[in-house]
């Protein structure tokens, strides 16, 4: 059932459409957000294609999917928790209606669930859906994940079973909703899902923490049990070992099982992940120097009981060994029940440890001679989480609006902001606009308001991410972006941002060729040229180089894909405002225009269709 060898988790794969379905809609929830990843989520849900590549870079290739994902992509995090890339990329501004943070009820509360519901459509057959359950955040972690995915058809009759998970998503859909979440809700309600090989069809979804659903794992018994979890407190291990007559083997990072204290593990068989897998890929990205050194540890939870019979019960999802995790936070999990030999016990317990407890991935655990003493940590953990909380809870923002600067090519952001009156001792917290280089951050006062003004912003780099940071004397300890409704954006920056990323012919000819390509693969949309590639209007970007069959290409689109073809027209509508007379610098060569209008004429029942 788990072979960790074959069954490595690609999360493009679990999101692209089953063959001949296209997306209609797709929500989801995360504890924590990376701008990045987001980037290349498109990719796999509108060009059926897996995530690798490089998505920091401003690829045109993107565009048409990214344009995509506000009508029917939604993403709920936890406030506070997106992280600040290293670089800028006028991209992002694209997504900003997608992302949508929720803020738990105090400081010691997470929203933490990590789940999709998506909705694929086909002309011909019943609407479908998919549950994706997963352990790990949308983030380009690398670490060592479990997820599960459950598909299924739209049915004339509710299924019982999917309340817990339609009070989820109308949890969610209560923080912000989207155009057709009624009929999206509604039908979640008559899917009749499947779940995978080797488990019988009584699952269970846990929506831990809402509409009262309690975290199943607090009461759970079994005579034998096996606990997968990176984070754990001692309290959460008591409780599962409670309720397990015979045997519990515990598989936690190192870090966290150097936490615990000597008599949480009494009797307890526990296990941390091998050094050499922990750090396997700094070792090898790092030879070279090639790569992103990122640390392979454990991310997954999971927990499997096994009773006196054969019958086996997997729990996975967002759940840590913690606390927080089985009394206040927002969780999801996926219960699956069954009796097949590959979803038993020993059969897990042989993958994780290997053939006779040699050549797995986990190492018997050997606490330290002495126990760790974090407590200066955890102090300082809990002043910047209460630091955070209160900004995140109290942060009143008076103003926040964009105005034309003095040389009226480029716009000034004002904020008056009221941090609330609690006093930040020892920190210090500053403000800046996102994606802007150059401007330096500003420090806000506790007790008093804060007037700034940010001068002189280009209107693609505008943004309705905020740049938080938090300092203690000249350490900068956190850093994480909000979202704010900023009054005064012109109705220009879209077209803007397409236009500083199509900012030439040749970028503009790279880009159709791209939309009118039979077939797209990873490496044309992870790999190209980036903001530094060619600017020129030379002679190569001409449309009419006859060895590019245009006409013909865009007849099949005609017949085939329309949506290509209002792709198209929405492009060079866009590229063609606020243009000046001048040919030389117009992106969209007039003969082009003029071809593309007669084209239009042509086809016009194609285009209008995909315009309604």
């Amino acid at each position: 059932m788990l072979d960790i060898k074959k069954h490595r988790l690609d999360y493009g794969a679990m999101l692209i459409p089953p063959s001949g379905y296209r997306l209609a809609k797709a929500v989801a929830a995360t504890y924590t957000l990376d701008l990045n990843t987001l980037l290349s989520i498109p990719v796999a849900l509108f060009f059926s294609q897996t995530l690798e590549g490089n998505f920091e870079t401003e690829r045109v290739q993107l565009l048409e999917a990214i344009q995509r994902c506000p009508d029917v992509l939604r993403i709920y995090h936890q406030k506070g928790k997106i992280h600040v890339p290293r670089k800028h990329n006028r991209l992002y501004g694209l997504l900003e209606p997608c992302v949508v943070g929720i803020l738990p009820e105090d400081a010691y509360t997470a929203f933490h669930p990590k789940v999709w519901v998506l909705r694929y459509e086909h002309d011909e057959e019943p609407t479908m859906y998919r549950v994706i359950v997963l352990s790990r955040n949308l983030t380009y972690d690398r670490s060592w994940d479990i997820a599960a995915h459950l598909d299924g058809e739209v049915t004339d009759t509710r299924q019982r079973k999917n309340q817990p998970l339609v009070s989820f998503v109308q949890h969610l859909l209560s923080h912000e909703g989207f155009d057709g979440d009624r009929k999206f809700v509604s039908d979640l309600r008559k899917v009749e899902f499947q779940t995978p090989i080797g488990f019988n069809n009584n699952f269970v979804f846990h929506p831990v923490g809402i509409d009262g659903h309690e975290n199943p794992i607090v009461t759970q018994e079994g005579s034998r049990a096996i606990c997968v979890s990176p984070f754990l407190h001692d309290e959460a291990v008591h409780t599962v070992w409670e309720n397990v007559s015979d045997e519990l083997l515990l598989f936690g990072c190192r870090e966290e099982l150097k936490r615990l204290q000597p008599e949480t593990l009494e009797d307890v068989r526990a296990f941390c992940i091998s050094d050499l897998i922990v750090d396997g890929e700094s070792l090898e990205t790092g030879e070279d120097g090639e790569g992103e050194q990122l640390e392979q540890n454990l991310h997954a939870k999971l927990y499997v009981y096994q009773g006196d019979s054969t019958r086996t019960l997997w729990f996975l999802g967002s759940a840590n060994a913690t606390k927080a995790a089985f009394e206040r936070n927002i969780e999801f999990i996926l219960e699956l029940r069954g009796r097949s030999g590959v979803v038993q016990l020993d059969r897990l317990k042989e993958e994780l440890l290997g053939k006779n407890e040699q050549g797995g991935i986990f190492q018997p655990y050997e606490p330290p001679d002495e126990p760790i003493d974090d407590s200066e940590r955890k102090k300082l953990e809990e002043k910047l989480r209460l630091l955070e909380f209160d900004l995140l809870r109290y942060l009143d923002i008076k103003q926040a609006e964009v105005t034309p600067s003095e040389n009226e090519a480029n716009f000034d952001l004002h904020l008056i902001l009221d941090p609330g009156s609690r006093k930040w001792k020892g920190f210090s917290v500053r403000v800046s606009p996102f994606n802007s280089d150059g401007i330096e951050p500003r420090e806000l006062a506790p007790g008093r308001l804060s007037q700034l003004v940010f001068e002189n912003i280009n209107e693609g780099n505008l943004s309705r991410f905020l740049r938080f940071e938090i300092w203690q004397e000249k350490e900068q300890l956190r850093s994480f972006l909000m979202k704010v409704e900023i009054d005064g954006l012109p109705e220009t920056r879209v077209s803007r941002i397409l236009r500083s990323i199509i900012n030439s012919r040749d970028r503009f000819f790279e880009y159709l060729r791209f939309l009118l390509a039979d077939d797209i693969d990873k490496e044309q949309v992870g790999t190209g040229p980036d903001d530094n590639g060619r600017n020129g209007n030379g002679e190569g970007a001409s449309i009419w180089d006859l060895s590019t069959p245009i006409f013909e290409q865009l007849l099949l689109a005609a017949s085939r894909s329309p949506r290509r073809l209002k792709a198209i027209d929405d492009v060079i509508q866009q590229l063609r405002k606020e243009e000046g007379e001048d040919a030389e610098t117009k992106i969209v060569p007039q003969e082009f225009v003029e071809f593309w209008e007669a084209f239009k004429q042509v086809v016009p029942t194609q285009i209008a269709r995909e315009q309604k």
